[in-house]
C-alpha cells in the first residue's frame, strides 16, 4: 500500500492539539512531517513576562521539534516560503520542496506596517516571538552603556492589548535594571488618548488609568518613520518626534505574502478563507488543506480578531477534522468564535487588568489567574513526550 504524507506547516496554538493526537497515536498508513522555523514553540501569552524579565524565554517554550522527533515525525526546521495548493507542494526557505496529500496550516502572521521607513531597520516586531527577543538584547546593551538612574525613552507602536502589555513589560524591565523608563504608546486609532481601540469605554478608561499611574503616555498619531533614536509621528497634520532608544512594533498582524499566490481562496487582506470546519476549500469533505490560527480568515466570521484565544479554541476542531480527512471520514466538527472572551493584561508588577463582558478591573488576583492559565496551558503540551500510546 502506498503511504501518504501529512504535513503540519507551522507549530502555533492552533496546531498543537493535532500534534498531540499524532504523538499519542500514530496515523496508520501516513508519513508525518512538521515544518517549523524554530525547534521550540513559544507561548505568546507569556511574552510580556519574558520581556519584563519575570521569566526566561525557556519558561514560555514547548519543545515541539523534540516531541515530534521522539514520536517518529520528520521535522524540517525552516520557514515556508511558498505553497502550491493545486500541486500540493510546499517550498521551504532552505530550498527543500515537500509534496503532501494532506496539509494542516498554522504558520501565524507577520507584523503589519513594516514598510514604514526605518521600521524594519530600527524597530523590533513582536511577532514572531523570536523576533521580539531582539528587543531584550537591545535594552540590555543600552543598560551596559548608560549610567544607572538615567532616563531611557521607549516607544511602543500599537495601543491594542498587546501594545499595552508590552509597554508595561518594558517599563518593568527598565525599572528593574535601575533606570528611569519614559514609555510612550503611539497609535493612529488612539485619537482620544485612550488605549485599547475597539474595547468598551470602561475597559479603555481602566487601562488608561493603569498606564497613567505608571507614567506611560498614550498619543494618537500615525508613525511616518523610525530612526535609531526616535519615532516620527503625524497627528492632526502636525509632525512631532518621540524619543526612543528602543522601539517595539506591536501594530497588529499581516498575512504572509506567499499565501496570496498559493492558489487558496484568500480574502482582501491575503488570508486563506477557512470554512467552519477549518477547510481551505469549497468542500469540507474533499479538502486537502486545513488551517487555523492567525494565518486564516473565517468565512462565516471574517471580523474575528487575530487573538490567541481563538487559535487555542480552533485547535481541537482542526485536529478532529484533519484526522477525519486522513481516515476518509466525514468532518463533523465546526468552529464558531465566541462573542466574548476573557482578556487578562499583565501590568508586569504583580497585577493584571481583567476584562470579562461588561466588567473591567485591575487587581493582583487577576494576575494570579493569568499565571495559572498560562502555566496550565504549557504543562498540557510539555507532557506530550510521556503520553505516547
Amino acid at each position: 500500500m502506498t503511504r501518504r504524507h501529512l504535513v503540519l506547516a507551522g507549530a502555533g496554538h492552533g496546531q498543537l492539539d493535532l500534534l498531540a493526537a499524532l504523538v499519542r497515536k500514530p496515523l496508520a498508513g501516513w508519513d508525518i512531517s512538521l515544518v517549523t522555523p524554530q525547534p521550540d514553540f513559544h507561548y505568546s501569552g507569556m511574552l510580556p513576562a519574558v520581556i519584563a524579565g519575570t521569566v526566561s524565554p525557556s519558561a514560555a517554550a514547548i519543545p515541539v521539534a523534540a516531541i515530534a522527533r521522539a514520536a517518529g515525525i520528520q521535522v524540517h526546521l525552516a520557514p515556508v516560503t511558498a505553497l502550491d495548493a493545486s500541486a500540493r507542494t510546499l517550498t521551504l526557505s532552505n530550498g527543500a520542496s515537500l509534496s503532501f496529500d494532506l496539509l494542516s496550516l498554522d504558520v501565524g502572521s507577520s507584523a503589519s506596517g513594516l514598510e514604514t521607513p526605518g521600521a524594519r531597520e530600527h524597530a523590533f516586531a513582536m511577532r514572531p516571538f523570536d523576533a521580539a527577543l531582539g528587543l531584550i538584547a537591545r535594552l540590555d546593551m543600552i543598560f551596559r552603556q548608560r549610567a544607572r538612574g538615567e532616563t531611557i525613552p521607549i516607544a511602543v507602536v500599537g495601543a491594542g492589548a498587546g501594545g499595552v502589555e508590552i509597554a508595561l513589560a518594558l517599563r518593568a524591565r527598565v525599572l528593574s535594571a535601575g533606570f528611569d523608563p519614559a514609555v510612550t504608546i503611539i497609535d493612529a486609532a488612539a485619537t482620544d488618548g485612550l488605549p485599547l481601540p475597539g474595547f468598551s469605554a470602561v475597559a479603555r478608561k481602566t487601562a488608561h488609568a493603569s498606564l497613567t499611574r505608571r507614567n506611560v503616555t498614550v498619543i494618537g498619531g500615525t508613525v511616518t518613520a523610525v530612526t535609531s533614536d526616535a519615532v516620527m509621528v503625524t497627528s492632526q497634520h502636525r509632525a512631532s518626534e518621540v524619543p526612543s532608544a528602543a522601539t517595539a512594533w506591536v501594530s497588529g498582524p499581516a498575512a504572509h505574502g506567499w499565501l496570496a499566490s498559493s492558489g487558496l481562496t484568500c480574502d482582501a487582506a491575503g488570508y486563506p478563507i477557512a470554512s467552519a470546519a477549518l477547510a481551505l476549500s469549497s468542500s469540507d469533505d474533499t479538502a486537502s488543506s486545513f488551517g487555523a490560527g492567525d494565518c486564516v480568515a473565517l468565512r462565516d466570521a471574517g471580523a474575528t480578531p487575530k487573538a490567541g484565544v481563538y487559535a487555542v479554541r480552533m485547535a481541537p476542531v482542526l485536529a478532529s477534522n484533519v484526522l477525519a480527512a486522513a481516515r476518509g471520514a466525514h468532518s463533523p466538527a465546526t468552529f464558531s468564535p465566541q462573542e466574548q472572551y476573557l482578556a487578562l493584561l499583565s501590568t508586569s508588577d504583580g497585577s493584571a487588568i481583567l476584562r470579562w463582558r461588561a466588567v473591567t478591573v485591575e487587581s493582583r488576583w487577576a494576575q494570579l489567574l493569568k499565571t495559572w492559565i498560562d502555566e496550565r496551558y504549557l504543562r498540557r503540551y510539555r507532557d506530550l513526550g510521556r503520553q505516547r500510546a
